[in-house]
Order: structure tokens, then sequence, then C-alpha cells
């Protein structure tokens, strides 16, 4: 089977290869290939070698690197025309860019670099780093360039990131649109929902470098995300010698918390070794619930969760240059989850119209043992050389492992609160998914412009076994018409080619992908005394197109016009059918029969400098997938994710980085968004429900005297529709911090207030016929913190001249 899912992609992949094989050297032969050289020495005018020398557009985008040999001289060879300029960067030394040039063959003068004493100290003195950055389509917000975003939560981080919300800290949007695809250095993560969220809850916001949010990504991506690609990039120092930095911070909200993180590096020659810890201990409470209406009788439920799990983080890495043109690496991080937690929900239920409490539930759940695990390796090979000929192989493997013990109590009392009846209910859930996949990707220049083509594959397992019991006098009596075995089996095989050129003021780009799905579900469950297996099996096939055209009017303009498919699969755990309880009469339900959606992009993008980027998405989406609130019998309800119908999403972005001042920076996101929604949730109840809704936010930097800094940051939400048929209403917040840098700029302390007056609060409503609600719910986002950061380093700047810097174009490791 897997041979035949291969098949295809392969053959063409390799017959594509072999092509361009053939049809290279007269490619490059037709056309002029234009050399740049030059020698750089430093203030001694003594050569430099291993420099590492980039060949950079209009854009600031780089399209060749180079690196100087053992007497300080390079030579890069570039066949398209254009405008260009040199970015010299080596450890130790002042950056140095030369001014625009027309490409030619030609040799430049030497160049000097002026040493610098302390390259820590250098970067600090600087102090006017970008918080946003704009390249092309996509947008980098800086997290380690702000204050407010320092010692959180990746979570907590990115909910500051332009066009990004995060809905009940579950759900995450980008421009409105949910379904994004959220990758870390580049690679999935396999996860969505509850399970996401917990796995940024994990991750320290002091490891990441930046956020990067591709509004339009080509087929060199996964086809997964119809919303877009957020990539958050984690943080790998280049300085040689040892370095790291330590940080402790203490927040309190409703109950205190203690937050640590540790990052260290160490570069000697040819070898860098890096690694990070980072925990969150302390418990986090929320406040929700709902009024409902349903069969003449309203429930009016009230919850107060307390979430006790800790949290802790850990990655290792080593790369190894073997020479200029070969890196290996490998890279191994863990993220874990454990500990308790409890929720208490009280309802009153009423009969209407009278409004009189005919009884009520009180529902305690005691989990009273949760653990989260996600372990994660990556082997990885990187080939490239000066010609433009780049290699990229990645292995990866991965575990994820979940399990929750939850002990369920249901007391019932009438008008005048005497016990009537009392159920007591256990729950054991365990969830394993493993992940295997590999990588290749390759790029050459080719007819004046750039060819990629890759392969991928990629197998993921997930078991889930759900057992319910009945406790009665502290005896557990197994249910089998609600526990089951649920197993999930996918295997995707994908390829893709690439190409981009630019022709005078135009460039072009067009790309196709092509993803094989075999996936096969099986459920095991009881029914009438005997067991029951249930196959859920299917295999198709989905080509991704992307295609793109964009005008440079000016040096500083880009106007870009794309189109891209997209497709997003169903989690694996909201696949699993069983009934998780909130109480006797509030259910959490998986459902095996879910399709994929299908979503058609379009993206017209207007870029000024790297500080304006206007865009405007068209988005449709077939067999849109939500979490839908549904009645159950009489009393009871449902949420369960459902294929509703259709969604049209129109947005329009503002994203604009002014400096009024030199002491002050400014960054405005603007959003502006329409959703039509035609769902169904059966026959009878159909639904054509639109919304227009906008959303805001600025972050304001300052420079104050003292070496101190300040931020201000706001946002704002407007009413709005989320999932199918929910409508939301508007929710903002204002966060605060400030910043002091001590001993030498070595150390750093912060203060940061956030959401000062609890304006991020969720309220929400839904109906049908015969049934409404209205939710609300507060997730503890006021919080007071104060935290200390120290930096070292041991490294040698002097002693840096003659060592290999090739790792540098290795950052972050994004393919």
């Amino acid at each position: 089977m897997i041979g035949r899912l291969l098949l295809t992609p392969c053959v063409l992949y390799f017959l594509l290869i072999g092509l361009l094989t053939v049809l290279a050297p007269s490619a490059y032969a037709q056309g002029t290939e234009h050399v740049v050289s030059g020698t750089i020495v430093d203030e001694s005018r003594l050569p430099l070698s291993s420099v590492t020398v980039a060949l950079q557009d209009v854009d600031q985008q780089t399209v060749f690197r180079t690196a100087t040999d053992s007497v300080g001289q390079f030579s890069l060879r570039y066949g398209i025309a254009g405008r260009y300029s040199l970015v010299i960067k080596h450890i130790g030394y002042r950056d140095y860019q030369s001014p625009p040039f027309e490409l030619a063959r030609i040799h430049l003068d030497t160049i000097p670099l002026s040493a610098v004493e302390n390259r820590l100290e250098a970067v600090d003195v600087k102090g006017k780093a970008k918080v946003l950055e704009i390249n092309g389509g996509t947008i980098s917000y800086n997290v380690e360039n702000t204050i407010g975003g320092q010692d959180v939560s990746a979570l907590e981080a990115l909910k500051r990131a332009p066009g990004v919300h995060v809905e009940n800290e579950s759900h995450i949007t980008l421009n409105g649109k949910s379904g994004v695809q959220i990758l870390l250095d580049g690679r999935q993560t396999f996860l969505s929902g509850a399970e996401l969220t917990d796995l940024l809850k994990s991750l320290s916001s002091n490891n990441i470098k930046s956020i990067d949010i591709i509004n339009s990504p080509s087929a060199k991506y996964d086809a997964t995300g119809s919303a877009g690609i957020i990539n958050i990039r984690t943080k790998k120092n280049q300085v040689i010698g040892t370095n790291g930095t330590v940080t402790t911070a203490v927040a309190y909200g409703v109950s205190p918390k203690q937050i640590q993180n540790i990052i260290l590096n160490h570069r000697v020659n040819n070898i860098n070794v890096y690694g990070s810890y980072s925990h969150t201990l302390g418990n986090y409470n929320y406040l929700y619930g709902t009024n409902r209406t349903q069969n003449g009788k309203s429930y009016d439920s009230h919850t107060d969760d307390v979430d006790k799990r800790q949290k802790m983080s850990t990655q290792i890495g080593v790369d190894y240059v073997l020479n200029a043109k070969n890196t290996i690496g490998f890279l191994a991080n863990g993220n874990f989850i454990f500990g308790g937690g409890i929720t208490d929900t009280h309802t009153d239920i009423r009969t209407l119209p009278s409004n009189a409490i005919e009884e009520s539930l009180e529902a305690i759940n005691d989990y009273y043992g949760q653990r989260t695990g996600r372990y994660n390796f990556n082997v990885n090979y990187k080939f490239e050389d000066t010609l433009g000929h780049v290699l990229n192989v990645d292995a990866d493997y991965g575990i994820f492992d979940k399990c929750n013990k939850n002990l369920q109590s249901n007391t019932y009392r009438d008008n005048q609160e005497v016990l009537t009846s009392q159920n007591l209910y256990r729950t054991l859930n365990g969830i394993a998914i493993s992940l295997k996949g590999i990588k290749l990707d390759y790029s050459m220049n080719l007819w004046r412009g750039k060819f990629e083509s890759g392969l991928k594959y990629s197998q993921v397992g997930s078991v889930n076994d759900s057992r319910f019991y009945h406790v009665d006098q502290g005896q557990d009596s197994l249910d089998n018409r609600r526990s089951n075995d649920f197993q999930f089996d996918e295997r995707i095989s994908s390829a893709y080619v690439d190409y981009k050129q630019q022709i005078d003021k135009f460039s072009f780009q067009a790309g196709l992908r092509m993803e094989l799905s075999d996936s096969k579900g099986r459920l095991t469950y009881q029914e009438s005394s005997s067991a029951v297996d249930d196959n859920i099996n299917r295999k198709y096939t989905n080509l991704f197109p992307f295609f793109s055209v964009t005008l440079q009017p000016t040096e500083h303009q880009n106007l870009s016009l794309s189109y891209g498919k997209r497709i997003e699969r169903p989690a694996y755990q909201d696949l699993n059918p069983f009934i998780y309880m909130l109480d006797e009469l509030s259910f959490w339900q998986g459902n095996p029969f879910l399709n994929p959606e299908l979503t058609h992009r379009l993206t017209l993008l207007y870029s000024l400098k790297s500080s304006t980027v206007v865009s405007f998405n068209f988005a449709y989406t077939d067999q849109f997938n939500a979490r839908v609130t549904d009645t159950l019998e009489r009393d009871k309800i449902v949420m369960i994710n459902r294929n509703v119908g259709t969604q049209k999403h129109s947005s329009l972005a503002l994203t604009q980085h002014v400096t009024p001042t030199p002491w002050w920076d400014v960054t405005f996101n603007g959003l502006l968004y329409f959703i039509q929604n035609s769902v169904s949730l059966d026959q009878y109840r159909n639904f054509d429900l639109q919304q227009l809704a906008g959303r805001a936010s600025v972050l304001q930097s300052f420079r104050l005297p003292f070496k101190m800094k300040a931020e201000v940051f706001a946002s704002y939400n407007s009413n709005r529709l989320s999932g199918a048929n929910t409508f939301s209403r508007a929710v903002s917040q204002v966060d605060l911090a400030l910043q002091k840098t001590l001993m030498k700029e070595k150390a750093t302390l912060r203060f940061a207030v956030t959401d000062i007056y609890k304006g991020n609060q969720s309220r929400s409503t839904q109906s049908f016929p015969g049934f409404e609600s209205a939710s609300y719910g507060y997730y503890e986002s006021r919080q007071v913190r104060l935290s200390f950061s120290y930096k070292f380093n041991r490294g040698t700047s002097k002693a840096q001249r003659t060592r290999n810097s090739a790792l540098e174009s290795e950052s972050g490791r994004i393919k």
C-alpha cells in the first residue's frame, strides 16, 4: 500500500529531476552569468576567512550566499539581472552592507571590517531593534524585541501577533478565519485544539525569536492550513564560546505563579551545541458558564475551573559543519504537563415561564491524574554550494502521550435543597500518537530563476483507549456502552514543484503540490453483550496549485496577486466518538465521520519598504468543519465537530510601523472581515449567517532615560461570528510593561501588567428553533509579572576571525 502511495509522487519527482539534469546545462548556457568578487580584510588589512557574504535583492531577500576562502577572497555567480547589494557578516565584526548596484561582472575593492570588542554589548547598544519586520508577504513579529512578550507562554505571545486571535484559550484564528497551521521552526506539530494550545502553554516566549505570519504559502509548504501559516522560530545563538541567559519571574493573577527559563549555547570550531529549559509552576483559574433554554426549561450553569497542571519544556540540539558545503544537525525536544485539576459546576434548573427553580445539579470533576508528554527528534542534513544548489533532508520521529483520570460526582437537590439523587463516575482516557516523517527539499538556479522541488512522507498513528465506570459503594463497574478503543492511522505522501522568475519589474511564481492521503480508523465497542468493530477507511488524492504575480513599480514597493488551494484535516482527537462529561447534562463528543475542509484562497497584497502591508484575502471553504452545540434527548446538550456546509471569508488588513520620534515606535494592525456561513445542522435546521467584524491592535514602545524602556499594548475585537453559528461579543485588553537594564547591560529587570481592566471576558450566544444559549468566560488574563534576566558570555571575539561561520545560515533551520 505504501509503495502504491509513493509511486506517483516519486515517479513525478525523479522524472522532473532527470529532465532538469539534462536541461540545466543548456539553461545556464542561455543565461548571462554575472560574477561578483572581492577580498575582505580586518582593520590591520589581514585577510578574514569564512566570512559570510550574501547577495540581497531590493526586497532584502537573500538570493545567494557564499563564504570567503583562506585568503579572504570570495566569488559569487548569479544569472538574474537587477539591482542588488552585498551584506557581509562575521562574528566579532560589525555588519557591512554595500550600496545598491546593477548586477554585472565586477571585482570590488578590498572591503575592511571593523572589530567589535564585545558582540553582546554591541547588539544591546543599538537598542533600536525592530518589533515588526516585513519581507514580501511574510510579517515577522520579533518577540525577543518586546517587553510584554517576554516571560509568558508561547500562546500568550501569539495573542500579540498581527491578525492573531485566541478564542477561549483553545481556538486560534488568523485574520478572523479558523484553520491556522502552527509550525515550530518550520515543522508541523500534528496537534490541534486543546492539545495544540497545551503545547504552546508549555513553551516559554523567552525561547522565541520571532513569529512569522505567512498569509499566502507557496507549494513548498504542506497544504494544511486554510487560513495560512504561523511559524514560531526559536532562538539559536551563534556567538563563539559559551553564552546563555537565565530568567526568573513571578506572576500573580488569581493565584501565584513561578516562571523559570534557561538558555545555553556553546560553539567551538565547527560544532554548535545549544539547549534550553523552562517551567511554569502554579495554578490557573478559569470561570465560565452557560444559560440555556430547552424544551420549556432553563439551565443556568456556572463553573469554577482550577487547572493545577505544571508545565515544563526542554530541548537540546547540535549542529556540525562538515565543510563549507555540508552541515548536519540533531535536535531533540520535550514538552511535559502534569498535575491535577478540579471543576465545580452548579446548575439551576428552572421551569418556564414561571422561572421557578425546580431542582439544582452540583457536578464536581476531580482530575486526580493528568499527564501529557510530547517528544520529538529531528535529524537534518544540508548541502549548499556556490552555484545555488541547495539540498535539505529532514527525518523526524515524535511521540505524544496523554492520560486523564477523572472522578465525577453529580448531586441533585430539589428547590428545598433536599438531596434527591447522587451519581458517581470514573473515566480513564489514554491517547498515544506516534509520528514518523521524512522530507527532502531541493532548489537550484534555472533559466534565470529559481526552481524548487521536494518529497515528503509522513505516518501518524493515534491510539485512544477510553473507559467509563459507574462507582457504587467504592466499587467500579465498567460501562461497555460508553467505553471504546479507537485507532486511527494516516499516511500522507506528497511531492511538489515550484518555480520563480523575475522579468524586469514583474516576478512570476507557480507551483503544484500533490498529496495522497490514506487513513484507516477502527472503532471497537460493546453492543448487546458482543464486541463490534467499525472500520472507517478513506483514500483520496488532492492537487494544490499555487501561483502569484508580483509587480515592483519602484524600488521600495511591491504589489502581488496570488492564488492557492489549501486543506484542513480533522484533528485526531476529534475523530474519537467517546463522550466526555462536564456533568450529566453537558457533553463533548468526537465524530469519526468528519471530512477534511478544502479552501480556495485569493490574496492581493501591497507592501511599502519594511513598514507597510495592505492585504485583501478571499477564501471559499467547502465541507466547513466547526464545533456546534446541539441538543441531546430532552434536557442534555452535546458539543461536537461536524461538516456543516460552506463558508465565504473576505478580509482587509493593514499593518503599519511608524516612528514619530527617535524614542517612540508605533506598530498598528487593523483588520476588517466579513463572514458568510451557509450551514445545516440537519434537514430541518438550515442557516445563512453573515457578520461584519473588525480587530485593531496598537503596540507602542518608548525609550526612556536611565536605560529604561516602556511598552503599551492595546487590542480590540468587535462583535463577531465564530464557528458555525456562535455570535461573540466584543472584547478588549490593555497591557503595560517597563524594562530597565542593569550591571553593564548584562541584566534586565522587567515589570508588566496585563489586561488592566479585565476587558478580555468572552460572551457569546447560539440559537436555533427550540434552543437558545448565552455563554461567558474569563481566563485569568489580568496578571502582574516581575522578572529578572541575566546574560553571560565567555566567548572571545578576537579569536573568531579564523573560525568557520557557516552556521549562521542555519539559524532557525527553516526550510
